[in-house]
């Protein structure tokens, strides 16, 4: 069924498939100018589809759990969208099977930066492991974007607030991996601090990085 507040949406895939779907194009639109993307694709006509690809994929392995927050403007339903949530209770369990209707991203990367994506990612679960043994069961911000169009409106910010407000409520602390410096000013506004920068390499893409600006952000206190 999902849940509203501050106009804010919150809801799983299951809820409303359709609506889940529209999230993940705003993922692909909002993350298309991500300076990350040339790193794994050498084709700026794929970023936008394969963002929403990664964003249908993780929306596939966890159905259920109410993940998508999602802010209207205008006719627009989902003009800004996250995927958080409670770490680790609503955590996919790493060992579950691949669900079918993933899509295979494997055609539209650079085939040399296989190693450091797989790389990539166990870092991002060592991290988010390590975080929760240092300050307990937390939230977890893993996307959060808006269309190209309504960037300037402040929509990210109120929908950032929105999760650091349930956190608060919690009393639990948040975290995230900003993608860029200008994304972690933002973040800092709503009281993140950086724990450490990890930049990925490849000789054989000179000039080329990845860039992952891990952040925390503790409760409130009231």
């Amino acid at each position: 069924m999902g849940s509203t507040a501050l106009n804010v949406r919150t809801f799983s895939k299951a809820d409303d498939p359709v609506a889940a779907e529209e999230c993940c194009l705003t993922i692909g639109k909002g993350f298309a100018s991500e300076p990350n993307n040339e790193f794994f694709c050498p084709d700026p006509a794929l970023f936008e589809g394969r963002w929403r690809a990664i964003a249908h994929n993780s929306l596939l392995r966890s159905p259920d759990t109410p993940l998508l927050h999602s802010l209207p403007s205008g006719d627009l339903e989902h003009a800004a969208v996250a995927f958080a949530y409670s770490y680790p209770e609503q955590k996919t369990p790493d060992d579950a099977p691949e669900p079918p209707g993933v899509i295979d991203l494997s055609g539209t990367g650079r085939p040399e930066t296989v190693p450091a994506r797989d790389e990539m990612l166990k870092f991002l679960g060592d991290k988010k492991t390590e975080f929760y043994q240092r300050r307990g069961p937390f939230e977890y911000i893993a996307f959060l974007a808006t269309r190209p169009e309504l960037w300037g409106r402040g929509l990210g910010s109120r929908l950032l607030r929105h999760l650091t407000d349930r956190a608060d409520a919690g009393g639990r602390w948040a975290y995230l991996e900003a993608t860029n410096p200008a994304n972690a000013r933002l973040y800092a506004r709503h009281g993140f601090r950086e724990i450490e920068t990890k930049v990925w390499t490849l000789d054989a893409l000179p000039g080329q990085r990845m860039m992952l600006i891990l952040m925390e952000r503790p409760p409130a206190t009231r």
